[in-house]
């Protein structure tokens, strides 16, 4: 793969947690310009690897790359901050502030030493709020928010920092089913316009439907990597997931897309 082609590359990345170790000689490359779902059971280290690539969590070895020669474990915060944004799993508002208030601290890489919004910065936080559905909340207090309102907030502040990456840990979490997929159809929108994306997704369905490439992990390792026509079978459910499966064809997004397998003293059966 060409740099041009690479927005992300990692090699020989060992992260742990004390004296556990979560990833193992790790070498990757991800695509510039497309959507990267990473799937795999819990505690496989999904999330893991975005902390690292954020700089959250600092590797015990390796190196990891964006835009081909952009060294992330040695750049300044502010550099790498204006190159990709993550929303991680778990967020923590602070308190007695307004929406728009929590949306601005996305610009805070482009701030000067005073600290104050420029009118470019005012237009990309109202773009933000705006395509993330939350413009009629602006002047609403965090905790006034229920937490679907509250997570489309978090994802309008990583849209407002402005970065040709994108890395969301499970961003469809405390959202209904409606708003999933309208997150979901927004960040396709997104990476249309440019954007790389990455994202930890516990819907396999919803994986397939939407991103170009998975990249699925158990136990610290990349098992596969490939097109979800490539990659999603159901050996590798049941390999990986421990899940017993049907892999069909989706009508509507022509992906494939799994359904369990059912018992047969089953209700259904039963009536």
């Amino acid at each position: 793969m060409t740099t041009e082609q690479t927005a992300i590359s990692i090699a020989h990345l060992d992260v742990g947690y004390s004296t556990k170790k979560i990833i193992s000689n790790l070498n990757l490359s991800i695509k510039k310009g497309k959507i990267t779902a990473l799937i795999g059971p819990n505690g496989c280290g999904k999330s893991t690897l975005l902390k690292t690539i954020s700089r959250l969590l600092t590797p015990s070895a390796g190196a990891i790359h964006i835009a081909g020669d952009i060294d992330v474990l040695k750049s300044s915060s502010k550099e790498i901050a204006r190159r990709l944004a993550l929303l991680p799993q778990i967020t923590q508002s602070p308190e007695g502030i307004t929406v728009k208030t929590l949306v601005a601290f996305g610009r805070a890489p482009y701030l000067n030493q005073f600290g104050m919004l420029k009118d470019d910065d005012h237009r990309q936080i109202e773009l933000a709020m705006r395509q993330a559905g939350i413009t009629e909340l602006a002047d609403n207090y965090i905790d006034q928010l229920s937490g679907g309102q509250l997570q489309r907030v978090w994802i309008a502040l990583i849209l407002a920092q402005d970065t040709d990456i994108l890395l969301l840990d499970e961003p469809t979490t405390y959202l209904d089913i409606s708003h999933q997929y309208e997150l979901l159809n927004l960040l396709e929108e997104l990476n249309l316009a440019g954007k790389t994306i990455v994202i930890v997704m516990h819907d396999l369905n919803q994986a397939c439907r939407y991103a170009d490439e998975l990249i699925i992990m158990q136990r610290g390792e990349i098992v596969n990597i490939g097109t979800p026509q490539q990659v999603f079978t159901e050996k590798m459910l049941r390999d990986v997931f421990n899940f017993e499966a049907i892999v069909i064809n989706d009508p509507e997004a022509n992906t494939p897309m799994s359904i369990a397998r059912g018992r047969k003293n089953s209700k259904s059966r039963a009536a």
